[in-house]
Parts: C-alpha cells; structure tokens; sequence
C-alpha cells in the first residue's frame, strides 16, 4: 500500500498539462463553495470530496497510472443531474455548472479512455 500523499508528489512528475489540469479540476470543483447557497452546489462539493477520497484509495492500491480516472465514477450521475438542472438556475451559477459540466466531460472522456488503456493493457499482460 503507497501513503495517499505521495499521491501529489507524483502528480508533479507527470507531464505539465496533467498537472494544470488537475489544478482546474480542483479548482472549478471547490468554486462550488462560492455557490453554497445552493444546494446543488453542496451536491458537488460532496461528490468532489467522495471523488478524492475514492481515487486516494485507489492510488494507494494501484499507484498513479490509468485506473485512476475510475475515481471520477462518481461524476457520471452528478454530470447528469446538473446537465439537467442548469436551466433552472440563475446566471452566475448558471454559467458556473456550463464550466463545470464541460470539465466534466472532459475529464470523464480522458478517465474512459485511461481506463480502457488500463484494463486492455492488463488483459495483454496476463495473455
């Protein structure tokens, strides 16, 4: 088992962009805190934390490699919902969920394909 905090020490040794996008997703997840007046903001500040969590255990079982973008599984329903919600939201918070969902999906988009190199790189491994 890795002590979860290396976790950030070995995110500094992956190419730049990794670490600034990271840094957004972190970022534009703890904007939430802005909106917490809402409760879906609450909702999201909630699932980023479960996130963290979940991708901490996961780093400690597998390492930093490409099944930890299954720590993002929690952004599957939160995309949804707030995909759903946006449209009943005032303008600030509003435009903060479009920032967010398009993170989001981006981020989910880069998790699938590293899980998918993970499993694959796995099954080629055993075979």
């Amino acid at each position: 088992m890795r002590n979860p905090f290396n976790f950030f020490i070995e995110l500094m040794r992956q190419p730049v962009w990794v670490s600034y996008w990271v840094l957004f997703l972190m970022t534009i997840n703890f904007a939430s805190i802005g909106f917490w007046s809402e409760p879906l903001a609450k909702v999201i500040f909630a699932t980023f934390m479960a996130s963290a969590l979940l991708m901490m255990v996961i780093y400690s079982r597998f390492g930093f490699n490409k099944i930890l973008g299954l720590g993002h599984i929690f952004w599957i329903p939160l995309l949804i919902y707030v995909v759903t919600q946006i449209h009943l939201m005032e303008l600030m918070f509003k435009n903060y969920l479009l920032i967010l969902s398009l993170s989001i999906a981006i981020s989910l988009v880069i998790d699938a394909i590293d899980v998918w190199k993970y499993f694959a790189n796995q099954k080629n491994t055993k075979a």
